[in-house]
């Protein structure tokens, strides 16, 4: 899914949006792409347009990526499960698949 042109949306609402017209989804699976960033322990995917940078926590390949430190600054593409935010760090995404 993709925005209009000149246009853009936050992927972190999408599991909202479909609650809110009386679905329930298990899982919304998204490709991403930005740039990968190191903040403390976490990393994050820096994507531009959005209000926030994407915490990538848990799933298949995370522990393959957290290894990965010479992709920090990089630009990568996430195949990942959204997941909600928790204490004070937005939404993520697991890490399924990276390239």
């Amino acid at each position: 899914m993709l925005p209009k042109q000149g246009k853009s949306f936050d992927p972190a609402l999408i599991p909202k949006a479909i609650q809110d017209a009386g679905f329930t989804a298990r899982e919304v699976m998204v490709i991403a792409a930005g740039t990968l960033s190191k903040r403390g322990k976490f990393l994050e995917l820096d994507i531009p347009g959005l209000k926030h940078s994407f915490v990538l926590a848990g799933g298949a390949r995370a522990v393959e990526l957290s290894k990965r430190a010479g992709l920090a600054g990089k630009k990568i593409r996430v195949t990942g499960n959204l997941h909600p935010s928790y204490a004070d760090h937005p939404p993520g995404l697991t890490v399924e698949d990276f390239q």
